[in-house]
């Protein structure tokens, strides 16, 4: 990546299949919730009984992002742009801290990437790629780390 001030303000590496491809500065997302349905017994009036149904996760949101190549956008394109057979792939959302090292980790499953917005054009970017903002819809989510 580039020169280590500029690249310190972007906390949150994006991993695709093990290989980094962009760092964010802001990530929405990691979250997930699950439906629970209730049932009411006949004779018990005082309470009902809950259980639990399918989990839904909400897109990744990726904002103010940098990347020396264009491997998000070629997924993006590839995968909604072109007619092509959906190319689902694991990755993970790595929070570091200022000297680079892995905090934490949250990794995500059969994933694509579902919206695109790019960068307002600035001249300090320098030759690296920039990227307002990436939504990724995925199926699945766990956290790694301490």
């Amino acid at each position: 990546m580039a020169d280590d001030a500029k690249v310190s303000s972007y906390l949150f590496t994006v991993e695709i299949d093990g290989i980094e491809t962009a760092r964010f500065q802001k990530c929405e997302g990691l979250e997930a919730e699950t439906y629970v349905y209730e049932i009411e017994e006949g004779g018990l009036n005082t309470s009902t009984h809950k259980f639990y149904g399918r989990t839904r996760y909400p897109n990744l949101i990726l904002e103010k992002g940098i990347t020396e190549n264009e491997a998000l956008f070629k997924w993006y394109k590839e995968t909604v742009l072109e007619d092509r057979k959906i190319e689902r792939k694991n990755g993970s959302v790595i929070l570091k801290n200022t000297e680079n090292q892995e905090i934490k980790r949250w990794n995500f499953f059969r994933a694509f990437p579902c919206r695109w917005i790019g960068p307002r054009l600035e001249t300090n970017l320098g030759s690296e790629f920039a990227v307002e903002r990436i939504e990724i819809t995925h199926e699945g989510l766990m956290v790694d780390g301490n």
